[in-house]
């Protein structure tokens, strides 16, 4: 399978874990316990993780642009995080939620390349 195929399938499985995940973490909840929920599943932060995954893909071959990048993209996330919180939209364990959705979605469809790298 050449590179750009394979590519594609890892962003469209990112894609799908990252919607079912919001399902279940977010959307769920909220109808358990109404739309004034802070703990639900941020949507900004796997939304802005997904797109920055995106733009990283282009990157990938560019090693120079790498730590700049993640350094940048660490940056965006805590500007919406902090946004997030002082509009009373999430509170911690929302945003931790999301952004673990989104580590795990980014993660599990590389999980041959991290398998055994990643030690629990």
């Amino acid at each position: 399978m050449n590179h750009e195929k394979k590519k594609f399938i890892e962003l469209v499985s990112t894609l799908i874990i990252m919607a079912a995940g919001l399902l279940l973490l977010k959307y769920l909840p909220m109808n358990i316990f109404g739309n004034a929920i802070l703990f639900d599943a941020s949507a900004h932060i796997v939304i802005a993780c997904f797109v920055l995954y995106i733009i990283y893909l282009f990157i990938d071959r560019n090693k120079s642009w790498k730590i700049p990048y993640l350094v940048l993209s660490l940056v965006i996330l805590s500007i919406i995080s902090i946004q997030r919180i002082l509009v009373s939209a999430h509170d911690d364990i929302g945003l931790l939620i999301g952004f673990l959705l989104s580590v795990f979605a980014i993660i599990a469809p590389q999980w041959k390349k991290f398998g055994g790298k990643i030690k629990w």
